[in-house]
């Protein structure tokens, strides 16, 4: 009895010390069992797939990239929402439509029978021009809209002869304008093989698409070529469609943003051309096509 009433007061330290260290060990376990418990649930992640598939040269920079940027921008404003865009060579399509489908299909005029029975209906029409909405329509319905225009040139060295080249891609149809300008192309090569043509020789015009007058523009500005560019405001078929395969929230939100007026504005800086009412260029040869490009004729994709 002496020795506790001697150390008592180490003692009383002593249980003090094992009750804390009990009390902190319980609280501990319980927040653990309720962590366990009520722990925020983990976010479903969905993916979708975008296929971009190209039919002709247009523009000063891939179109994949403004895809992607509409797709990492809806990324970021959705938690779990992904978009994976892939490039499909045009030629094989078909057969790889046969093997799986995407969510969202972005393609050219030359494609339209191959995607049409994969297409849902569109239910709106985002402000898109009269012409080129109609251009997407299959038996008074529209199965993809199309949301970025090009258009076509005729580029010389200063002087208009009979030596016009022009590339073909087997889709789109420049030929419908050789007998409105009076001009016979007998050479068959590459789009980007004609404008080497018309590069490397003097005496060689050419009738070249939007990536054309983007690079003759830009060796004109540095002094390489002192070409003159004329765009032609009859017909284009240099537009790029979106169709949607499966339609949900998403998708619908995918094709939203490539068509609303803040990512239409941004095709200039792709040297391309909006599909709105509103022009996104106000001077110089861009304005210029721009304004050639609104008054073409825009045959149907699907035909």
């Amino acid at each position: 009895m002496k020795w506790i009433k001697k150390n008592w007061f180490k003692l009383l330290n002593i249980a003090l010390i094992v009750v804390l260290a009990l009390y902190v060990t319980i609280v501990a376990m319980k927040k653990a069992k309720d962590y366990a418990i009520y722990k925020e649930p983990e976010i479903e992640t969905k993916i979708y797939t975008v296929w971009h598939v190209e039919t002709f040269e247009g523009g000063g920079m891939p179109r994949i990239n403004y895809l992607k940027k509409v797709a990492r921008d809806i990324e970021s404003e959705n938690d779990g929402i992904l978009f994976m865009i892939k490039s499909i060579e045009a030629d094989s399509l078909a057969s790889e439509l046969e093997i799986s489908t995407p969510d969202i299909i972005s393609f050219g005029y030359g494609l339209g029978s191959v995607v049409l029975p994969h297409l849902s209906a569109s239910e709106f029409s985002y402000d898109i021009r009269d012409e080129l909405l109609i251009s997407g329509s299959f038996n008074n319905t529209i199965y993809a809209l199309p949301y970025i225009a090009s258009g076509y040139a005729v580029i010389t060295h200063g002087i208009l002869n009979e030596n016009f080249h022009c590339g073909r891609t087997g889709y789109t149809k420049p030929e419908n304008l050789f007998s409105s300008l009076n001009i016979n192309i007998s050479t068959q090569e590459s789009q980007y093989e004609a404008y080497k043509s018309f590069v490397y020789n003097e005496d060689v015009c050419l009738l070249g698409t939007g990536r054309d007058v983007f690079r003759v523009n830009n060796l004109n500005k540095i002094g390489r070529a002192n070409a003159s560019i004329t765009p032609i405001d009859s017909y284009t078929d240099l537009i790029q469609y979106v169709g949607i395969v499966n339609s949900d929230d998403y998708t619908q939100m995918f094709v939203s943003y490539l068509l609303s007026d803040d990512y239409q504005m941004e095709l200039n800086k792709y040297s391309l051309y909006s599909v709105k009412y509103g022009k996104i260029y106000s001077d110089g040869i861009y304005s210029d096509m721009e304004d050639a490009i609104f008054n073409c004729t825009i045959p149907n994709v699907f035909v």
